[in-house]
């Protein structure tokens, strides 16, 4: 079983600007991992939190439907809204609205069971989710999981953002970021930075250019796949589903992580890059059905190839 944590909000995407008029997609970078997860056949525990409104009744309903095991803290709040305006290269400009206040508490046993602990975005940057995110990556040690992380920022981190991203990084196993990302963590000298970082694979995906794999000092670099782009929402998170998936099915975990093949590791960043690409298919984070199952076969087997060779989750 796979836990993730991260934020839900409503994604609000502008359709017409006069009069102004949105699209409403249930959205967040980590929950649409998740959902990916769910479809390719992985068990999934999905933590996180939701309002008392009826936009925030409609959120959690979505996500049952979805297949997700849920865990979800509730405020006494209106749910998070993101309003996204796309540019001409399909490319998400966001307004945030977050209206939670109290500090994050994931309960009890959040992480029983759990192979996968994969975090990130907004969520883990903020005061108030610290105590208990700590919580979690405590259990995750005890529970022996391997641990993932996926920065995704949309701005420069403060400071004290800045330290907590470090703190981060002594505790996981996977680190996966974009370059913009590591344009605003490291702006000197981003990509070597991300290479120099002692963190047992780190991961680099490059837009059209890639993505690079950096294990010790070995180094797996694969260009991108050339496809008509509708927009890049979600390509991010699809590219990390992926990830997570084909580390997981050929064997690897928080034991021997540091020690896959080169072979192992190319063709897990090829596959990554293709479900990225893919998702930059079609409009939003939801990978088309066809796409998916075609992705799912050519990577992780058809269903008697699963059901034979899967690791137990």
């Amino acid at each position: 079983m796979l836990a993730l944590l991260g934020e839900v909000l409503v994604d609000l995407i502008e359709e017409n600007q006069d009069p102004l008029r949105f699209r409403g997609v249930l959205g967040g970078s980590v929950l649409n991992t998740a959902t990916t997860l769910v479809r390719l056949g992985f068990p999934v525990r999905f933590l996180s939190e939701v309002g008392e409104d009826w936009v925030s009744a409609w959120s959690e309903e979505e996500m049952r439907k979805r297949g997700l095991e849920l865990r979800l803290f509730r405020h006494p709040a209106p749910m998070p809204l993101a309003l996204v305006r796309l540019d001409a290269e399909g490319n998400g400009e966001y307004s945030f609205h977050r209206p939670f206040h109290l500090p994050y508490r994931p309960g009890p046993e959040g992480l029983r069971g759990a192979r996968v602990f994969h975090f990130g975005s907004l969520l883990a940057l903020e005061d108030r989710v610290e105590e208990g995110l700590g919580l979690l990556l405590q259990e995750a040690e005890e529970e022996g999981a391997f641990v993932s992380y996926d920065p995704n920022l949309r701005r420069s981190p403060a400071p004290k953002e800045k330290k907590r991203i470090r703190a981060y990084l002594d505790r996981i196993d996977l680190l996966k970021l974009s370059l913009e990302d590591a344009k605003l963590l490291f702006p000197e000298d981003p990509v070597r930075a991300v290479k120099t970082l002692d963190v047992p694979l780190k991961v680099l995906t490059l837009g059209r250019e890639g993505a690079v794999a950096f294990l010790g000092k070995e180094a797996v670099r694969l260009p991108g796949k050339a496809v008509r782009v509708k927009d890049t929402v979600g390509a991010g998170d699809a590219f990390t589903a992926g990830l997570l998936a084909l580390l997981l099915r050929k064997g690897y975990g928080k034991g021997n992580l540091p020690r896959p093949s080169l072979p192992d590791l190319k063709e897990i960043l090829e596959g990554a890059i293709a479900l990225s690409a893919l998702a930059c298919t079609v409009r939003g984070a939801y990978l088309p059905e066809k796409g998916l199952r075609s992705w799912q076969v050519r990577y992780l087997g058809d269903e008697e190839d699963l059901a034979r060779g899967l690791p137990p989750l």
